[in-house]
């Protein structure tokens, strides 16, 4: 027993992964059998994958391998190992990015190696709920209670604790990339009549944006957006940064909202667009939950600062739009952001 808890956690260490695919469990605990089994309480161990789904009711399917050595009979000096196999579907509820429930569903089979007083091999059906807290990106603790009822209609009570490791990264977001805009050509200007000269005025700016159509890599930007040298949509990436799974502003991050808020002040006729983001942990609802919670609370500061609220917009992006890999702690640290940028 010790031999296999060993060999899973140096396992752990070469194939966890921050945004995974399946999850490798090693659980230890004890089953009740119903008082008719005429077997006593005892120990099991085992081991479980899980592999999360797509897109479906349920979030993962998980296969699972349990056995409990030495199994005494009542009232005899006999004793019996018991082999599981079983199958379940599981529905995770989050709590928040490092706790959730989960309620499980499924079959099975057991195998009992020495068959007395009418137990014998057998299918079964199970159900059960469990808690699971994730200490790190790659190890997790969890506790579980389950309910098996075998085809023959006994019961067994089964409660165990266990450890998780992520396997398996999954393909990283990556942020649509943007086709470089087509230039627009430069009309070319009228020749003059032979007979009356007259002079053709050129509209050398088509947006408006005060950058001229040659120099104009982005020639449709909306009228009234703050534009850049290139007369694309100007972004400032604030680079409000957050801690894991928060969205209240440090202190640290103060004089950059203030320089924010000074730009507004000197320039009265502008208002801001407040971009919020995350990293890829959690799941995506929380997160769009969470950038949404981190671009408002900008929008305090900035109020608190003078600023009309009315000139404040904010957006959630989620974890949709990464500025860097989530793949280390120092690339989902980055993309755990705010940015902004100007309307007139």
């Amino acid at each position: 027993m010790k031999k296999f808890l060993l060999a899973l956690m140096v396992v752990s260490s070469l194939l966890f992964g921050a945004d995974h695919k399946a999850e490798l469990s090693a659980t230890l605990g004890g089953v009740k059998p119903e008082g008719n089994l005429d077997m006593e309480d005892s120990l099991v161990y085992g081991l479980r994958f899980g592999t999360y789904l797509e897109d479906m009711a349920f979030d993962m399917l998980e296969f699972g391998f349990e056995r409990a050595n030495s199994v005494d009979y009542e009232n005899t000096s006999s004793s019996t190992n018991i082999n599981r196999i079983f199958v379940d579907l599981i529905k995770e509820y989050e709590l928040t990015k490092q706790t959730s429930l989960y309620a499980l569903a499924g079959i099975g089979y057991e195998n009992i190696r020495k068959p007395l007083l009418g137990n014998d091999d057998d299918g079964f059906v199970q159900y059960g709920v469990g808690i699971k807290q994730w200490l790190s990106d790659s190890f997790a603790l969890k506790a579980e209670v389950r309910h098996g009822i075998t085809f023959e209609g006994n019961n067994n009570l089964f409660y165990t604790l266990g450890f998780t490791i992520p396997l398996g990264k999954k393909s990283p977001q990556i942020a649509p990339v943007k086709e470089e805009p087509v230039v627009a050509p430069v009309p070319p200007k009228a020749e003059e009549p032979v007979v009356e000269k007259k002079q053709v005025v050129v509209d050398n700016d088509i947006d408006k944006d005060g950058v001229s159509n040659t120099e104009d890599k982005c020639p449709n930007t909306p009228v009234g957006k703050v534009v850049d040298e290139n007369g694309c949509r100007k972004v400032i990436r604030l680079h409000v940064n957050f801690d894991f799974d928060k969205y209240d502003v440090k202190k640290a991050e103060m004089d950059k909202i203030e320089k924010v808020a000074e730009f507004l002040k000197e320039n009265p006729t502008f208002s801001v667009v407040l971009d919020g983001h995350t990293d890829s942990k959690g799941s995506e609802k929380y997160n769009l939950s969470l950038a949404q919670k981190r671009a408002q609370e900008v929008a305090k500061v900035l109020v608190a600062k003078g600023i009309d609220a009315k000139k404040i917009v904010t957006n959630s992006f989620g974890e949709t739009q990464p500025i860097a890999t989530n793949d280390t702690e120092e690339g989902r640290a980055q993309n755990r952001r705010v940015d902004a940028h100007f309307d007139k």
